[in-house]
Protein backbone atom coordinates (compact mmCIF):
# COMPACT_ATOMS: atom_id res chain seq x y z
CA UNK A 1 0.00 0.00 0.00
CA UNK A 2 1.40 3.84 -0.88
CA UNK A 3 1.29 6.50 1.85
CA UNK A 4 -1.93 7.91 -0.07
CA UNK A 5 -3.92 4.83 0.48
CA UNK A 6 -2.53 4.59 3.98
CA UNK A 7 -3.70 7.87 4.38
CA UNK A 8 -6.77 7.28 3.13
CA UNK A 9 -7.46 4.56 5.82
CA UNK A 10 -6.12 6.12 9.00
CA UNK A 11 -8.32 9.05 8.05
CA UNK A 12 -11.43 7.34 7.34
CA UNK A 13 -10.67 5.43 11.23
CA UNK A 14 -10.47 8.90 12.93
CA UNK A 15 -13.55 9.81 11.89
CA UNK A 16 -15.75 10.95 14.43
CA UNK A 17 -13.55 10.60 17.31
CA UNK A 18 -12.24 13.11 19.71
CA UNK A 19 -9.40 15.57 18.71
CA UNK A 20 -6.07 15.25 20.89
CA UNK A 21 -6.26 17.30 24.16
CA UNK A 22 -3.18 18.65 24.28
CA UNK A 23 -3.93 21.26 21.19
CA UNK A 24 -6.21 23.74 23.18
CA UNK A 25 -8.24 24.28 19.65
CA UNK A 26 -8.00 21.18 17.81
CA UNK A 27 -4.84 18.85 16.47
CA UNK A 28 -1.91 20.59 14.85
CA UNK A 29 -2.58 21.26 10.75
CA UNK A 30 -0.80 18.41 8.93
CA UNK A 31 1.38 19.47 6.77
CA UNK A 32 0.22 18.05 3.24
CA UNK A 33 1.38 14.36 2.52
CA UNK A 34 1.68 13.83 6.50
CA UNK A 35 -0.51 10.54 7.63
CA UNK A 36 -3.30 11.49 10.44
CA UNK A 37 -3.17 10.47 13.46
CA UNK A 38 -5.42 7.58 14.92
CA UNK A 39 -7.45 8.86 18.08
CA UNK A 40 -9.41 5.97 20.47
CA UNK A 41 -10.87 7.04 23.90
CA UNK A 42 -10.30 3.94 26.79
CA UNK A 43 -11.09 3.33 30.30
CA UNK A 44 -9.16 1.12 32.55
CA UNK A 45 -9.62 -0.69 35.85
CA UNK A 46 -6.26 0.47 37.97
CA UNK A 47 -5.00 -0.52 41.54
CA UNK A 48 -6.18 3.08 42.36
CA UNK A 49 -9.20 3.21 40.72
CA UNK A 50 -11.12 3.94 37.09
CA UNK A 51 -8.70 5.68 34.72
CA UNK A 52 -9.64 7.08 31.53
CA UNK A 53 -7.08 7.78 28.72
CA UNK A 54 -7.06 8.48 25.42
CA UNK A 55 -4.63 6.63 22.89
CA UNK A 56 -3.31 7.54 19.74
CA UNK A 57 -1.29 5.79 17.26
CA UNK A 58 0.77 6.88 13.85
CA UNK A 59 3.57 7.64 12.09
CA UNK A 60 5.42 10.36 12.42
CA UNK A 61 7.42 12.02 9.55
CA UNK A 62 11.24 12.35 10.45
CA UNK A 63 12.34 15.61 7.81
CA UNK A 64 15.59 16.95 7.11
CA UNK A 65 15.41 19.92 8.70
CA UNK A 66 17.34 22.05 5.45
CA UNK A 67 15.12 20.55 3.65
CA UNK A 68 12.30 19.44 4.63
CA UNK A 69 12.80 16.31 3.16
CA UNK A 70 11.21 13.50 4.72
CA UNK A 71 13.06 10.58 5.65
CA UNK A 72 11.69 8.37 7.37
CA UNK A 73 8.35 7.80 9.41
CA UNK A 74 8.22 6.44 12.82
CA UNK A 75 5.14 4.79 14.35
CA UNK A 76 4.22 5.30 17.59
CA UNK A 77 1.59 4.53 20.33
CA UNK A 78 0.91 7.72 22.95
CA UNK A 79 -1.67 7.50 25.69
CA UNK A 80 -2.67 10.48 27.30
CA UNK A 81 -4.71 11.36 30.45
CA UNK A 82 -6.84 14.82 30.32
CA UNK A 83 -6.38 17.42 32.27
CA UNK A 84 -8.53 19.96 33.24
CA UNK A 85 -7.72 23.89 32.19
CA UNK A 86 -5.48 25.09 34.57
CA UNK A 87 -3.97 21.77 36.08
CA UNK A 88 -0.63 21.84 36.47
CA UNK A 89 0.94 19.78 32.67
CA UNK A 90 1.84 15.79 34.05
CA UNK A 91 5.08 14.30 33.35
CA UNK A 92 5.51 12.62 29.24
CA UNK A 93 7.86 9.69 29.35
CA UNK A 94 9.35 8.75 25.81
CA UNK A 95 9.61 4.93 26.13
CA UNK A 96 11.28 1.80 24.01
CA UNK A 97 13.34 -1.05 23.84
CA UNK A 98 16.65 -2.06 23.19
CA UNK A 99 18.59 -4.19 20.45
CA UNK A 100 19.85 -2.35 18.25
CA UNK A 101 16.83 -2.17 16.66
CA UNK A 102 13.56 -3.71 18.37
CA UNK A 103 10.12 -2.01 18.74
CA UNK A 104 8.99 -0.70 22.11
CA UNK A 105 6.21 -3.22 22.45
CA UNK A 106 7.84 -5.48 25.38
CA UNK A 107 7.68 -2.84 27.79
CA UNK A 108 4.65 -1.27 26.55
CA UNK A 109 2.27 -4.62 26.92
CA UNK A 110 4.40 -6.47 30.04
CA UNK A 111 5.21 -3.51 31.69
CA UNK A 112 4.06 0.38 31.29
CA UNK A 113 1.24 0.32 29.19
CA UNK A 114 -2.28 0.42 30.51
CA UNK A 115 -2.97 -2.83 28.54
CA UNK A 116 -1.09 -5.68 29.43
CA UNK A 117 -0.56 -8.79 27.32
CA UNK A 118 -1.17 -12.40 29.65
CA UNK A 119 -0.21 -15.11 27.42
CA UNK A 120 -2.60 -14.30 24.18
CA UNK A 121 -5.07 -12.28 25.88
CA UNK A 122 -4.61 -7.97 26.92
CA UNK A 123 -5.90 -6.97 30.45
CA UNK A 124 -6.18 -4.00 32.00
CA UNK A 125 -2.20 -2.95 33.60
CA UNK A 126 -3.47 -2.20 37.30
CA UNK A 127 0.00 -0.88 37.76
CA UNK A 128 0.39 1.41 34.46
CA UNK A 129 2.79 3.99 34.97
CA UNK A 130 -0.27 6.26 33.10
CA UNK A 131 -1.31 7.14 36.14
CA UNK A 132 1.56 9.45 36.73
CA UNK A 133 2.33 10.07 33.33
CA UNK A 134 1.45 10.14 29.65
CA UNK A 135 3.50 7.76 27.67
CA UNK A 136 4.42 7.74 24.44
CA UNK A 137 6.01 4.28 22.73
CA UNK A 138 8.15 4.57 19.59
CA UNK A 139 10.04 1.90 17.24
CA UNK A 140 12.70 3.16 15.43
CA UNK A 141 12.97 2.78 12.22
CA UNK A 142 13.06 -0.63 10.12
CA UNK A 143 11.53 -1.48 13.39
CA UNK A 144 7.31 -2.38 13.59
CA UNK A 145 5.52 -0.25 11.51
CA UNK A 146 8.16 2.13 10.59
CA UNK A 147 10.55 2.50 8.12
CA UNK A 148 12.98 4.64 5.70
CA UNK A 149 11.25 7.11 3.27
CA UNK A 150 13.69 5.70 0.43
CA UNK A 151 15.17 2.14 1.07
CA UNK A 152 18.97 3.89 0.95
CA UNK A 153 17.85 6.58 3.90
CA UNK A 154 18.76 3.23 6.09
CA UNK A 155 21.97 4.27 6.95
CA UNK A 156 21.09 7.31 8.60
CA UNK A 157 18.55 5.53 11.20
CA UNK A 158 21.20 2.42 11.40
CA UNK A 159 23.78 3.73 13.36
CA UNK A 160 24.73 5.17 16.77
CA UNK A 161 24.64 8.67 16.38
CA UNK A 162 21.97 8.67 13.95
CA UNK A 163 19.70 6.68 16.35
CA UNK A 164 20.42 9.25 18.56
CA UNK A 165 19.40 11.74 16.20
CA UNK A 166 16.36 10.68 15.27
CA UNK A 167 14.42 10.33 18.18
CA UNK A 168 15.78 13.64 19.55
CA UNK A 169 13.84 14.92 16.18
CA UNK A 170 11.29 12.41 16.99
CA UNK A 171 10.70 13.53 20.51
CA UNK A 172 10.76 17.84 19.23
CA UNK A 173 8.36 16.91 16.41
CA UNK A 174 5.90 14.73 18.51
CA UNK A 175 5.59 17.39 21.46
CA UNK A 176 5.25 20.05 18.82
CA UNK A 177 2.65 17.92 17.40
CA UNK A 178 0.39 17.62 19.99
CA UNK A 179 1.30 20.89 21.91
CA UNK A 180 3.17 18.98 25.12
CA UNK A 181 6.53 21.44 25.29
CA UNK A 182 5.25 22.13 28.75
CA UNK A 183 5.06 18.36 29.97
CA UNK A 184 8.02 17.50 32.28
CA UNK A 185 9.91 15.33 29.97
CA UNK A 186 11.62 11.74 30.85
CA UNK A 187 13.16 8.82 28.53
CA UNK A 188 12.86 5.63 29.54
CA UNK A 189 14.54 2.65 28.07
CA UNK A 190 16.00 -0.77 28.02
CA UNK A 191 19.08 -2.57 27.27
CA UNK A 192 20.49 -0.88 24.09
CA UNK A 193 17.64 1.49 24.70
CA UNK A 194 19.88 3.36 27.89
CA UNK A 195 21.50 4.04 25.74
CA UNK A 196 19.45 5.87 23.54
CA UNK A 197 18.00 7.78 26.63
CA UNK A 198 21.60 9.17 27.12
CA UNK A 199 22.72 10.16 23.84
CA UNK A 200 19.47 12.11 23.56
CA UNK A 201 19.19 13.31 26.68
CA UNK A 202 22.40 15.27 25.90
CA UNK A 203 21.35 16.34 22.42
CA UNK A 204 18.21 17.58 24.16
CA UNK A 205 20.21 19.49 26.71
CA UNK A 206 22.18 20.58 24.77
CA UNK A 207 19.46 22.29 22.41
CA UNK A 208 17.90 23.56 25.69
CA UNK A 209 14.97 21.08 25.99
CA UNK A 210 15.07 19.73 29.81
CA UNK A 211 14.94 16.13 30.79
CA UNK A 212 13.47 15.73 34.49
CA UNK A 213 14.74 11.74 34.30
CA UNK A 214 16.43 9.31 32.90
CA UNK A 215 15.41 5.49 33.53
CA UNK A 216 17.93 2.96 32.35
CA UNK A 217 16.28 -0.76 32.77
CA UNK A 218 18.85 -3.61 32.06
CA UNK A 219 21.62 -1.19 30.89
CA UNK A 220 23.74 -0.56 33.44
CA UNK A 221 25.12 2.89 33.86
CA UNK A 222 26.72 3.38 30.48
CA UNK A 223 29.34 5.84 29.62
CA UNK A 224 31.39 5.34 32.75
CA UNK A 225 34.10 4.34 30.60
CA UNK A 226 35.13 1.61 33.08
CA UNK A 227 37.60 -0.83 31.25
CA UNK A 228 37.11 -4.36 29.82
CA UNK A 229 38.62 -6.33 33.70
CA UNK A 230 35.89 -4.06 35.00
CA UNK A 231 33.32 -5.67 33.28
CA UNK A 232 34.38 -8.99 33.22
CA UNK A 233 34.67 -8.59 37.13
CA UNK A 234 31.58 -7.41 37.81
CA UNK A 235 29.80 -10.24 35.45
CA UNK A 236 30.68 -12.80 38.30
CA UNK A 237 27.86 -11.78 40.96
CA UNK A 238 25.23 -12.67 38.78
CA UNK A 239 26.32 -15.96 37.93
CA UNK A 240 26.93 -16.24 41.92
CA UNK A 241 23.36 -16.17 42.26
CA UNK A 242 22.53 -18.77 39.75
CA UNK A 243 24.93 -21.06 41.17
CA UNK A 244 23.08 -20.58 44.03
CA UNK A 245 19.87 -20.97 42.33
CA UNK A 246 20.70 -24.53 41.02
CA UNK A 247 22.08 -25.12 43.98
CA UNK A 248 25.86 -26.16 42.37
CA UNK A 249 28.18 -24.01 45.11
CA UNK A 250 30.05 -25.26 47.90
CA UNK A 251 28.11 -26.18 51.18
CA UNK A 252 29.04 -22.83 53.45
CA UNK A 253 28.28 -21.00 50.19
CA UNK A 254 24.82 -22.54 50.44
CA UNK A 255 23.86 -21.18 53.58
CA UNK A 256 22.69 -17.87 53.36
CA UNK A 257 22.55 -16.63 50.03
CA UNK A 258 22.68 -12.39 50.94
CA UNK A 259 25.97 -13.24 52.96
CA UNK A 260 27.44 -15.03 50.16
CA UNK A 261 27.04 -12.50 47.26
CA UNK A 262 28.02 -10.27 50.27
CA UNK A 263 31.32 -12.39 50.29
CA UNK A 264 31.64 -12.51 46.32
CA UNK A 265 31.38 -8.48 45.99
CA UNK A 266 34.11 -8.26 48.60
CA UNK A 267 36.18 -11.05 46.14
CA UNK A 268 35.55 -8.93 43.24
CA UNK A 269 36.20 -5.75 44.56
CA UNK A 270 39.09 -6.61 46.44
CA UNK A 271 41.30 -9.57 44.78
CA UNK A 272 39.59 -10.82 41.48
CA UNK A 273 39.46 -7.20 39.71
CA UNK A 274 43.08 -6.02 41.11
CA UNK A 275 44.12 -9.16 39.72
CA UNK A 276 42.80 -8.98 36.07
CA UNK A 277 44.32 -5.74 36.24
CA UNK A 278 47.78 -6.92 36.31
CA UNK A 279 47.14 -10.37 35.41
CA UNK A 280 50.61 -10.81 32.82
CA UNK A 281 52.33 -10.26 36.16
CA UNK A 282 51.14 -12.81 37.90
CA UNK A 283 52.48 -15.92 39.10
CA UNK A 284 51.51 -19.82 38.24
CA UNK A 285 50.25 -20.68 41.76
CA UNK A 286 48.29 -17.03 42.11
CA UNK A 287 46.70 -18.00 39.30
CA UNK A 288 45.33 -21.40 39.94
CA UNK A 289 44.11 -19.44 43.48
CA UNK A 290 42.10 -17.06 41.24
CA UNK A 291 40.52 -19.68 39.66
CA UNK A 292 39.87 -21.48 42.32
CA UNK A 293 38.19 -19.00 43.98
CA UNK A 294 36.24 -18.06 40.70
CA UNK A 295 34.98 -21.34 40.13
CA UNK A 296 34.32 -21.59 43.96
CA UNK A 297 31.92 -18.37 43.35
CA UNK A 298 30.43 -19.56 40.48
CA UNK A 299 29.56 -23.03 39.96
CA UNK A 300 31.93 -24.29 37.47
CA UNK A 301 34.98 -26.53 37.24
CA UNK A 302 38.13 -24.48 38.13
CA UNK A 303 39.34 -26.32 34.58
CA UNK A 304 36.96 -24.11 32.56
CA UNK A 305 39.23 -20.76 33.71
CA UNK A 306 41.32 -19.54 31.22
CA UNK A 307 44.52 -19.65 33.19
CA UNK A 308 45.67 -17.26 30.60
CA UNK A 309 43.10 -14.52 31.16
CA UNK A 310 41.16 -15.77 34.30
CA UNK A 311 38.10 -14.85 32.66
CA UNK A 312 35.49 -16.92 31.39
CA UNK A 313 33.71 -15.56 28.52
CA UNK A 314 29.50 -14.76 28.90
CA UNK A 315 29.05 -17.30 26.34
CA UNK A 316 31.51 -20.20 27.69
CA UNK A 317 29.82 -19.63 31.39
CA UNK A 318 26.23 -19.72 29.74
CA UNK A 319 27.36 -23.11 27.55
CA UNK A 320 29.44 -24.48 30.51
CA UNK A 321 27.52 -24.48 33.48
CA UNK A 322 26.01 -27.76 32.70
CA UNK A 323 29.23 -29.43 31.48
CA UNK A 324 28.24 -28.14 27.92
CA UNK A 325 24.96 -30.08 27.70
CA UNK A 326 23.15 -28.68 25.18
CA UNK A 327 19.85 -28.86 26.76
CA UNK A 328 20.81 -27.10 29.40
CA UNK A 329 22.42 -24.03 27.66
CA UNK A 330 21.84 -21.06 30.17
CA UNK A 331 19.84 -18.61 28.61
CA UNK A 332 21.15 -14.86 28.14
CA UNK A 333 18.57 -12.99 29.73
CA UNK A 334 17.68 -14.94 32.16
CA UNK A 335 19.83 -18.00 33.59
CA UNK A 336 17.32 -19.49 35.72
CA UNK A 337 15.74 -20.76 31.79
CA UNK A 338 17.72 -22.99 29.49
CA UNK A 339 17.26 -22.35 25.97
CA UNK A 340 15.85 -19.37 24.70
CA UNK A 341 12.52 -17.91 25.73
CA UNK A 342 9.13 -18.69 23.74
CA UNK A 343 6.11 -16.58 23.40
CA UNK A 344 3.20 -18.12 24.40
CA UNK A 345 0.83 -19.07 21.59
CA UNK A 346 -1.09 -16.83 19.61
CA UNK A 347 0.81 -14.17 20.99
CA UNK A 348 1.91 -12.14 18.35
CA UNK A 349 -1.61 -12.48 16.59
CA UNK A 350 -3.03 -10.68 19.96
CA UNK A 351 -0.28 -7.92 19.60
CA UNK A 352 -1.56 -7.45 16.46
CA UNK A 353 -5.17 -7.09 17.10
CA UNK A 354 -4.43 -4.65 19.96
CA UNK A 355 -2.62 -2.65 17.13
CA UNK A 356 -5.51 -2.86 14.21
CA UNK A 357 -8.17 -3.34 16.19
CA UNK A 358 -7.91 -2.00 19.84
CA UNK A 359 -6.25 0.98 18.84
CA UNK A 360 -7.30 0.87 15.47
CA UNK A 361 -4.47 1.59 13.44
CA UNK A 362 -5.57 -0.77 9.98
CA UNK A 363 -2.28 -0.89 8.29
CA UNK A 364 -1.85 -3.61 6.03
CA UNK A 365 2.22 -2.72 6.37
CA UNK A 366 3.67 -5.77 8.07
CA UNK A 367 4.58 -5.33 11.78
CA UNK A 368 8.31 -5.63 11.45
CA UNK A 369 9.53 -8.50 14.25
CA UNK A 370 6.23 -10.14 14.35
CA UNK A 371 4.86 -10.21 11.09
CA UNK A 372 7.06 -11.55 8.06
CA UNK A 373 6.35 -9.46 5.11
CA UNK A 374 7.14 -9.57 1.75
CA UNK A 375 10.89 -9.93 0.03
CA UNK A 376 11.58 -10.63 -3.49
CA UNK A 377 11.63 -14.46 -4.63
CA UNK A 378 14.53 -15.25 -5.26
CA UNK A 379 16.50 -12.98 -3.76
CA UNK A 380 17.94 -12.52 -0.22
CA UNK A 381 16.01 -12.64 3.24
CA UNK A 382 15.08 -10.06 4.83
CA UNK A 383 18.38 -8.35 7.35
CA UNK A 384 18.10 -7.49 10.64
CA UNK A 385 18.73 -4.04 11.87
CA UNK A 386 21.70 -5.87 14.43
CA UNK A 387 23.20 -7.33 11.28
CA UNK A 388 23.09 -3.46 9.46
CA UNK A 389 23.98 -1.46 12.68
CA UNK A 390 26.92 0.66 12.81
CA UNK A 391 28.24 1.39 16.26
CA UNK A 392 29.93 4.85 14.66
CA UNK A 393 30.27 6.33 18.30
CA UNK A 394 33.71 5.44 18.47
CA UNK A 395 36.68 3.45 17.03
CA UNK A 396 35.84 -0.32 17.14
CA UNK A 397 39.45 -1.93 18.28
CA UNK A 398 40.39 -5.89 17.66
CA UNK A 399 40.27 -6.17 21.35
CA UNK A 400 36.64 -4.66 21.39
CA UNK A 401 35.49 -7.15 18.61
CA UNK A 402 36.94 -10.31 20.00
CA UNK A 403 34.65 -9.03 24.06
CA UNK A 404 31.74 -8.61 21.18
CA UNK A 405 32.62 -12.02 19.70
CA UNK A 406 32.67 -13.77 22.98
CA UNK A 407 29.31 -12.18 24.65
CA UNK A 408 30.53 -9.43 25.91
CA UNK A 409 28.16 -6.92 25.17
CA UNK A 410 28.37 -3.72 22.75
CA UNK A 411 31.50 -1.44 22.57
CA UNK A 412 32.23 1.07 25.61
CA UNK A 413 29.50 3.55 25.62
CA UNK A 414 30.31 7.82 25.97
CA UNK A 415 29.49 9.58 28.83
CA UNK A 416 26.42 11.26 27.18
CA UNK A 417 24.42 11.13 30.11
CA UNK A 418 27.18 12.76 32.64
CA UNK A 419 27.91 15.28 30.79
CA UNK A 420 24.00 16.22 30.48
CA UNK A 421 23.77 16.22 34.12
CA UNK A 422 27.01 17.80 34.77
CA UNK A 423 25.18 20.57 32.58
CA UNK A 424 21.64 20.22 34.61
CA UNK A 425 21.93 20.04 37.96
CA UNK A 426 18.33 19.02 38.41
CA UNK A 427 18.70 15.82 35.99
CA UNK A 428 17.85 12.49 37.66
CA UNK A 429 18.18 9.19 37.03
CA UNK A 430 16.55 5.72 37.69
CA UNK A 431 18.50 2.72 36.98
CA UNK A 432 17.43 -0.99 37.28
CA UNK A 433 19.22 -4.14 36.79
CA UNK A 434 17.81 -8.42 37.03
CA UNK A 435 19.98 -10.10 39.43
CA UNK A 436 20.02 -13.39 37.20
CA UNK A 437 20.74 -11.39 33.61
CA UNK A 438 24.47 -12.59 32.38
CA UNK A 439 24.62 -9.05 31.05
CA UNK A 440 24.38 -6.99 33.35
CA UNK A 441 25.89 -6.08 36.59
CA UNK A 442 24.03 -5.67 40.35
CA UNK A 443 27.13 -4.69 42.35
CA UNK A 444 28.55 -3.20 39.59
CA UNK A 445 26.36 -0.35 38.49
CA UNK A 446 26.82 0.83 42.40
CA UNK A 447 30.33 0.44 41.92
CA UNK A 448 30.45 2.46 38.60
CA UNK A 449 27.98 5.21 40.26
CA UNK A 450 29.89 5.39 43.27
CA UNK A 451 32.96 6.16 40.85
CA UNK A 452 31.19 9.49 40.22
CA UNK A 453 31.32 13.09 41.62
CA UNK A 454 29.29 13.32 44.53
CA UNK A 455 26.81 15.95 42.19
CA UNK A 456 25.86 13.35 39.91
CA UNK A 457 26.58 10.12 42.16
CA UNK A 458 23.60 11.45 44.46
CA UNK A 459 21.47 11.74 41.92
CA UNK A 460 21.36 8.21 40.61
CA UNK A 461 18.63 5.59 42.24
CA UNK A 462 20.31 2.21 42.14
CA UNK A 463 18.04 -0.62 42.04
CA UNK A 464 18.27 -4.62 41.98
CA UNK A 465 15.54 -6.86 40.94
CA UNK A 466 14.72 -10.51 41.40
CA UNK A 467 14.65 -11.57 37.66
CA UNK A 468 16.75 -11.00 34.42
CA UNK A 469 16.73 -8.94 31.58
CA UNK A 470 13.28 -8.60 31.34
CA UNK A 471 12.61 -8.48 35.22
CA UNK A 472 9.30 -7.50 34.66
CA UNK A 473 8.20 -11.17 33.61
CA UNK A 474 8.36 -11.76 37.42
CA UNK A 475 5.03 -10.90 39.18
CA UNK A 476 6.23 -9.75 42.40
CA UNK A 477 9.54 -7.86 40.55
CA UNK A 478 7.39 -6.47 38.07
CA UNK A 479 4.45 -4.67 40.64
CA UNK A 480 7.83 -3.77 42.47
CA UNK A 481 9.21 -2.29 39.77
CA UNK A 482 5.93 -0.44 38.54
CA UNK A 483 6.40 1.33 42.09
CA UNK A 484 9.72 2.30 42.05
CA UNK A 485 9.22 3.66 38.32
CA UNK A 486 5.97 5.59 39.65
CA UNK A 487 7.88 6.96 42.67
CA UNK A 488 10.88 8.26 40.98
CA UNK A 489 8.40 10.53 38.29
CA UNK A 490 5.91 11.57 41.04
CA UNK A 491 8.93 12.69 42.96
CA UNK A 492 11.46 13.97 39.89
CA UNK A 493 8.28 15.58 38.13
CA UNK A 494 7.40 17.69 40.96
CA UNK A 495 9.73 20.16 40.32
Amino acid sequence: MNMSGLAAILAAATVGLTAPHAAATGPAPLVAGDEPVVVTQHRIATSRGPLAYEARAGRLAIRNAETGEVRGHIFFTAYVVKQPPGAKPRPLTFAWNGGPTSPAVLVQTELLGPRRIEGARFVDNAESLLYASDLVFMDPIETGFSRPEKPEFDKEFLSTLGDFAATAEFIRAWRARFGAEKQPLFLFGESYGTWRVNGTTEILEKRGTKVAGAMLLSGGVPGSLMPFEFQDAYYVPARTATAFYYKRLPPDLMADRAATLKAVDVWVSGTYMPALQRVGQLSDSERDKVAGDLARFTGIPASMVDRKTLVVSNRAYLQGFFGGDKAKTLNTYDMRIFGPEHEAPGYKGAVMDYFRGELGYRTDLNYVDLEEGYMPTPGPSRRSTGSRWSYNHTEITPEMMAHMNAGGGPPASQPWLQDAMRADPDLKVFVAAGRYDSLNMCEGNLKMTAKLEPALSTRFADHCYEGGHMMYRVLDTRLQLSKDLEAFVKGTGAK
